[in-house]
């Protein structure tokens, strides 16, 4: 290995993080590390030969100006526009309110849910699976009830007091078929071992 080569390990590589290291103690700043010729950071472009200048726009002779507008017959001015007062409002046949005006509905503020609506959704649900009558009809009732809540503005939910209902009502109806086919059966089944 040669004494100039970079990896000699006799000669440490300079860290390039580390500070200088200044002579005097003075505190004051060290002077900035020259820049070499090479790399000079906003070095001038070239410079253009200083040709001739464009020429000056052409002068036009001030001639008159422009004439004024001609003066129009000044005659009779319009008559003033016809004033309107509010809308009539005509009786609608029927008996009919007038129509509300255009718009967003008034802020009712907040309405709470409906617990009831929300128990008879689940009454109406399991009358249709499995209880049949046991909850199909308390679907019902509480399920009008919530209606009504709905109505008087206690609740914001009356589809689901209206589905619990419907619901109800189907549980109920299809666990009364049920009951009255197995009565039909019951029956059938006396009048044949009976006869037998």
């Amino acid at each position: 290995m040669s004494s100039t080569d970079p990896q000699d390990p006799a000669t440490p590589a300079p860290d390039p993080w580390r500070k200088p290291e200044t002579g005097s103690t003075s505190g004051a700043a060290p002077a900035p590390a020259p820049v070499p010729d090479a790399v000079q950071p906003y070095a001038s472009g070239p410079a253009y030969p200083s040709g001739e200048a464009y020429p000056s726009s052409p002068a036009y002779p001030s001639g008159e100006a422009y004439p004024s507008s001609p003066a129009y017959p000044s005659g009779e001015a319009y008559p003033p526009a016809p004033t309107y007062g509010a809308p009539v409002q005509h009786p609608v046949p029927g008996g009919y309110p007038p129509a509300q005006a255009y718009g967003y509905p008034a802020y009712r503020g907040y309405l709470p849910k409906n617990s009831y609506a929300v128990w008879s959704l689940v009454l109406g649900i399991l009358g249709l699976v499995s209880c049949g009558f046991f909850t199909g009809i308390p679907a019902i009732v509480v399920g009008n009830n919530a209606k009504k809540a709905a109505a008087n503005g206690e609740a914001d939910n009356p589809g689901m007091a209206t589905a619990g209902v419907v619901l109800g009502w189907i549980g109920t109806g299809w666990s009364g078929l049920v009951v009255v086919g197995y009565l039909v059966f019951v029956v059938v089944m006396l009048l044949t071992t009976a006869s037998a």
